[in-house]
């Protein structure tokens, strides 16, 4: 609540017609504007003197002007225009801290059942994998799923040092299939072989967002079918990637 106002005070500060938009999510928030200069001596000012109002001041770190074509992060997400097409791809920060996360559950639990590893791998990725199953991901997702599987094979090469490639192959791949599928059979208490799977990030699949009307209410029965239709519908429609050297090279 401490924010509420701010786009208020930045509409006052500059000019009626200038284009200038506002989107805020808890205390992140962008202001796009037509120019530098603009973004420079009106918009910057007035969200400083607002903030300072309050005993705030803006992050050194996070707050940067930038031309769209250069590209920002913003909420995870990176959004860079390419020609007249606008990319919004998981940050080249987020995928790193995916990464790290993995490393850091692995390493704790390298000792534990395999189905507790698993189970804890399945719930961080699925939810990451949610999260920007609405935006350009497909190489991120790709980058993801077999950098899991290679550090899963390390670790169980490492607890079974005596096994060779073949046995591995059948206990920890061969019950899932397909690349970069990682895979645990275990036998349950009643004697019943449970297969336990890593989920892959691609397999959750990329969905164009629609916008919703701007008029829908969910509470109002003439809209009822639309909202039906809008929770129910199967398709999913891949978005356009970029180029795996595009991608890569955000992380090179």
């Amino acid at each position: 609540m401490t924010l509420d106002g701010l786009e208020e005070a930045i509409r006052r500060a500059v000019p009626r017609r200038s284009r200038v938009n506002f989107i805020r999510y808890a205390d992140d928030s962008i202001v796009s504007g037509k120019s530098k200069r603009l973004l420079e001596e009106a918009v910057k000012p007035a969200a400083e003197a607002f903030l300072a109002e309050r005993g705030l001041t803006l992050s050194k770190e996070k707050t940067v002007i930038t031309h769209i074509k250069d590209g920002f992060t913003f909420l995870g997400q990176t959004f860079r225009k390419h020609g007249r097409v606008l990319h919004i791809t998981p940050s080249k920060e987020g995928v790193l801290a995916l990464r790290r996360k993995v490393g850091v559950l692995i390493n704790k639990h390298v000792s534990a059942p395999m189905p507790i590893l698993i189970k804890k791998l399945n719930e961080t990725l699925r939810g990451w994998a949610n999260y920007h199953s609405h935006v350009v991901s497909s190489e991120a997702f790709s980058c993801i799923d077999k950098y899991v599987f290679e550090r899963l094979w390390r670790m169980v090469r490492k607890r079974h040092p005596k096994k060779s490639g073949k046995w591995l192959y059948r206990k920890y791949r061969k019950a899932a299939g397909g690349k970069y599928i990682f895979s645990a059979v275990v036998k349950t208490q009643k004697g019943v072989k449970k297969t336990y799977r890593v989920i892959r990030t691609s397999s959750i699949g990329i969905k164009r967002h629609i916008k919703i009307k701007a008029d829908a209410n969910p509470y109002d029965p003439k809209y009822a079918a639309y909202f039906w239709q809008r929770r129910n519908k199967k398709e999913s429609k891949l978005l356009p990637a970029l180029s795996a050297r595009e991608f890569r090279a955000q992380f090179a």
